[in-house]
């Protein structure tokens, strides 16, 4: 369950990173539609919460959003440094 709530984390913020136009455009080289926009940040608001639940399966409600902080921080950071630094190089060959 810890796996799982990490990994719903990432594709959260993996989520709200194709919901901003400048990554959304700097990946796909297109512009990113409104109702496109609103369905990516749906699916990580849902993610997020989907994330919370495993955590406090995983570990109960003493620990769990715990967990959980600590794991979204963890993935935050992970596709933070993937969207900001990854697609430079790809594009520059």
């Amino acid at each position: 369950m810890t796996w799982l709530s990490f990994i719903l984390s990432v594709m959260a913020f993996g989520g709200f990173g194709f919901a901003s136009d400048n990554h959304y455009q700097r990946l796909t080289r297109r512009r990113l539609a409104h109702a496109s926009k609103m369905r990516w940040q749906a699916g990580a608001g849902v993610a997020l919460a989907l994330a919370f639940a495993s955590a406090v399966a995983a570990r109960g409600w003493a620990f769990g959003p715990v967990l959980w902080f600590g794991l979204v921080t963890l993935a935050a950071m992970l596709v933070f440094l993937a969207l900001n630094f990854w697609p430079q190089r790809v594009h520059k060959h």
